[in-house]
């Protein structure tokens, strides 16, 4: 931005006497006097720089701003159990693959991850190792209900294979709800579900997961084979409240993102 000083000067003539006048009010060993017009045209130029830089900051500010709106600046990322694509809601897919983790009648690990489905491989040895941790596709295991579950999941989903995808949301913060199959106020809907885990009874350690309520499989990998297992997570009464909760009342999740 160019301004012409000679035409500013008169406008600005009056600003620089009051800086000036409270300059010398407020310091009383230093003096400054303007000789001339150069003199004025000189403070008016140091002014006119510092208007510009105020100005080109508060740009930037607004510029941040308009970006936060319309939420280009941070993200989430957030896995989704059962399925192999991301709701359409400003959400976008980054992959997708199979469910896995360690199988559920050993020691080791406890995660459910989703393992992805295009693997590109590095340094490898394909020979049978004693001593070396195997990772496993998870299924749903559904054996204590009728119909597979399907009273859940609207089909029956016993044994069959899950896929996973992670998403990544244009919104700053994903939270997994156990409890609800709705957002709190001011939340976006990622995805709802049930609540999943391994069983205590079996020697892998396990953690949660929020099932999609609408499962995808494929039709002929319904075969009970070994592996990380998925059963729906149920309340227990006692230390846990109910109400609210219900004795052995199957629990809701809901995946929320703001």
């Amino acid at each position: 931005m160019h301004i012409n000083t000679m035409t500013l000067m008169t406008t600005h003539r009056a600003i620089v006497w009051l800086l000036l006048l409270r300059l010398s009010c407020c310091t009383m060993d230093r003096r400054l006097v303007l000789h001339s017009d150069v003199d004025m045209a000189a403070a008016i130029q140091t002014l006119t720089a510092r208007i510009e830089q105020l100005v080109a900051k508060d740009n930037q500010h607004e510029s941040e701003i308009q970006a936060l709106k319309a939420g280009s600046v941070g993200a989430s990322i957030y896995t989704r159990w059962g399925r192999t694509t991301c709701p359409k809601n400003g959400t976008e897919l980054v992959y997708n693959g199979f469910t896995a983790g360690n199988t559920y009648d050993k020691n080791g690990a406890a995660d459910y991850i989703c393992l992805s489905g295009d693997p590109i491989w590095g340094v490898y040895s394909d020979s049978p190792r004693t001593y070396s941790p195997y990772i496993y596709g998870a299924e749903y295991d559904m054996n204590w209900y009728s119909a597979g579950a399907s009273q859940f999941f609207g089909s029956n989903i016993l044994d069959h294979d899950a896929p996973c995808a992670v998403c990544r949301s244009s919104r700053q913060t994903t939270v997994m709800i156990p409890g609800r199959n709705q957002c709190y106020p001011g939340w976006t809907m990622e995805y709802a579900g049930y609540l999943v885990s391994g069983l205590s009874e079996h020697a892998s350690p396990t953690n949660y997961a929020c099932l999609d309520t609408k499962p995808e499989f494929e039709f002929e990998d319904a075969e009970n084979k070994i592996g990380k297992l998925m059963y729906l997570v149920v309340a227990a009464c006692g230390t846990l409240k109910c109400p609210p909760y219900v004795q052995s009342r199957e629990i809701t999740c809901a995946v929320c993102s703001k």
